[in-house]
């Protein structure tokens, strides 16, 4: 089982984040979105999902778990695009 589900009570909160970023969290999707352009994510990301897709991987050998795989993608694409418009690019 995942550490993430083990331990729910303490990956369940914010833990990555100083108190400048907490107080203000767009910092954090203007140094990320100065980092990356937008076609650059959109590559990273599909480079992950298409590894996860098409090798032996236990996690996504059901059906059911790559289709639920492509919807994240697709939720976090647009959570990309939403942070992209908010810092302006």
């Amino acid at each position: 089982m995942s550490k993430f589900l083990e331990r729910r009570e303490l990956f369940d909160k914010v833990i990555c984040l100083d108190e400048e970023d907490r107080q203000e969290p767009l910092r954090v999707f203007r140094r990320f979105f100065s980092d990356y352009r937008l076609h650059e994510l959109r590559h990273i990301l599909w480079g992950m999902v298409e590894v996860c897709l098409t090798t032996e991987n236990d996690g996504f050998s059901e059906p059911e778990e790559r289709a639920d795989l492509l919807l994240r993608f697709k939720h976090f694409e647009e959570l990309l695009e939403a942070g992209w418009l908010m810092v302006g690019e």
